[in-house]
């Protein structure tokens, strides 16, 4: 086996894997400055901790190539041979994704509070990172590229259950999401922009782990590599933007209070503000910016009814004021009249 055969794939894959590492510190610094006395410590701590693994994956990753590369060039026997710096790129990878599908699921519970979907997201978050570390002691007992194949059963096991992970956090999102709709375009077209925002960043880690899964089945060599190595940066950049987009799913009723005549009130509540409709058109003000935490659209329904039911009130004390009005305006004429023609 040639080192084009057996280590192309890994060094295209960890260049991928140094872009993407770029990324990340990117979007872990924009985290840290902008929401360092917003979220609570364990948040933070947590995005630490991923970004930790991840440093530590990427130094190991690029220890082997240097090694394998350079260190022994043209040194066929050990380029066959499975070392620990390979190897434990398996188990941090699952451990990344792992942690990530177990912050979604607790977002799932904030969302829906339905514990048997919280269960089974879980379950295979859990066994998807069982898979990544058995995959990397088998492939330390292995000892070669050559058996590699024979730990398909722990490396099955690992992406299928990250992959049906990823599935199910979307699929569970976007059904509460669509469920949450309220009628009104501006809070339609937040919710819309969200839905969009988690279907593609579920769909950019499945489509990895299946195209990983199925060059690793059908092809002997080391292709499958080039969507491993990458992996745990996908999975940490996909939490990081759902959690630096945060500042721009919050609305904001100020602009329109310099025209208060003509507000009715605030028709969906979040953590962030409220979004105002006027009588003349159903607009909203985005704020972008604003501290809003991922469950805020837990309580949405319960904030839409009610201020609907104060504006149907106040719409109908203003109509009976009005019809009021018009019925008294011409019998106060008629009086006022009749007095002077007295």
């Amino acid at each position: 086996m040639s080192a084009e055969v057996s280590h192309g794939p890994m060094l295209i894959g960890h260049f991928f894997n140094i872009l993407l590492m770029g990324v990340v510190l990117a979007q872990s610094y924009i985290y840290l400055v902008t929401y360092q006395k917003r979220d609570k410590l364990w948040m933070k701590l947590f995005v630490v901790f991923l970004l930790l693994i991840n440093v530590i994956n990427t130094a190991l990753q690029f220890a082997y190539m240097y090694t394998s590369l350079i260190l022994h060039f043209s040194d066929v026997d050990y380029l066959l041979n499975i070392t620990i710096l390979f190897a434990v790129s398996a188990a941090l990878t699952g451990i990344v994704s792992g942690s990530v599908q177990l912050f979604f699921a607790w977002r799932v519970k904030i969302l829906t509070s339905n514990i048997w979907l919280v269960a089974l997201v879980v379950v295979t978050a859990v066994a998807g990172t069982v898979g990544a570390i058995g995959s990397t002691a088998e492939a330390m007992r292995a000892g070669t590229f050559l058996k590699f194949q024979e730990i398909k059963s722990w490396v099955i096991l690992w992406l299928v259950s990250a992959c049906v992970a990823d599935m199910l956090i979307t699929v569970i999102l976007v059904w509460h999401l669509r469920r949450h709709k309220t009628g009104f375009q501006a809070s339609d077209e937040l919710v819309d922009k969200i839905i969009r925002s988690t279907v593609q960043t579920g769909l950019i880690t499945s489509v990895c782990a299946i195209v990983d899964l199925i060059t690793y089945l059908l092809v002997s060599n080391s292709l499958h590599l080039l969507f491993n190595f990458p992996l745990s940066k996908l999975y940490t950049n996909t939490l990081m933007s759902s959690l630096n987009s945060r500042g721009g799913w919050a609305y904001d009723s100020s602009a329109n209070n310099h025209s208060h005549s003509h507000t009715t009130g605030g028709i969906v509540s979040t953590s962030g503000g409220t979004a105002s409709r006027t009588k003349k058109s159903d607009t909203a003000v985005l704020r972008f910016g604003a501290n809003t935490r991922p469950e805020v659209f837990v309580s949405v329904e319960q904030h839409e009814m009610g201020d609907i039911q104060r504006i149907e009130s106040e719409d109908i004390k203003v109509a009976n004021d009005n019809v009021s009005t018009t019925s008294r305006e011409p019998w106060e004429s008629e009086t006022k009249n009749a007095g002077s023609n007295v």
